[in-house]
């Protein structure tokens, strides 16, 4: 059984990251330092908006965001299996 406080960092920061690109759309909120200069054509907000859409289904709209949103979302998605992977062999070395 996988405690909490034995999740590393790293996967929870992504996991979370993820489920927020999931469900909150770009427009509401953004900790974005470009955007709150007044530039609007960040590349890190442009991969935010892409998986976003991604996450919708709108393949179209989220290669316009940024033509490596879905190159960025199977990086992080790959990310989070390795380090899901190295939890539970973590796990299994300590109970035997």
């Amino acid at each position: 059984m996988v405690i909490l406080h034995k999740i590393p960092l790293e996967l929870a920061v992504w996991i979370f990251g993820l489920a927020y690109l999931a469900l909150v759309p770009p427009a509401t909120f953004s900790i974005c330092l470009f955007h709150q200069l007044g530039f609007h054509n960040c590349p890190g907000c442009g991969l935010g908006h892409a998986i976003y859409f991604l996450f919708r289904g709108s393949w179209r709209a989220s290669f316009e965001s940024h033509p490596l949103g879905l190159f960025a979302l199977c990086i992080l998605l790959h990310r989070i299996y390795i380090l899901c992977r190295q939890l539970y062999f973590h796990n299994q070395k300590s109970t035997t």
